[in-house]
């Protein structure tokens, strides 16, 4: 998703209810750049940094089930499935 972001930021905007133009392209590449750092970390072979990246993932996405300033959909859009890492990430360091 980070990647794909990175790669094309024009389409991130509009299903969010984000405003297009220049703004949108620079939160989505934003959103783009910390899910690509997030998911590098938690790919760490090394133990310790691996579940530094899974925490950092996880307070990262249960900032986004705050998202404001967005449209309705684009708020379930983001809120749940920030909701559905950060309770997914969590459960992985748990076990």
């Amino acid at each position: 998703m980070g990647v794909a972001a990175l790669v094309r930021p024009q389409l991130v905007p509009l299903p969010l209810g984000i405003s297009a133009g220049s703004d949108g392209d620079t939160v989505a590449r934003l959103f783009a750049i910390r899910e690509v750092a997030v998911g590098a970390a938690a790919l760490q072979p090394d133990p310790t940094g691996h579940r530094l990246g899974l925490a950092a993932g996880v307070l990262v996405d249960s900032a986004g089930v705050i998202s404001d300033d967005v449209s309705a959909t684009g708020a379930v859009l983001i809120g749940g499935t920030a909701a559905l890492y950060a309770v997914a990430g969590a459960y992985v360091l748990v076990t």
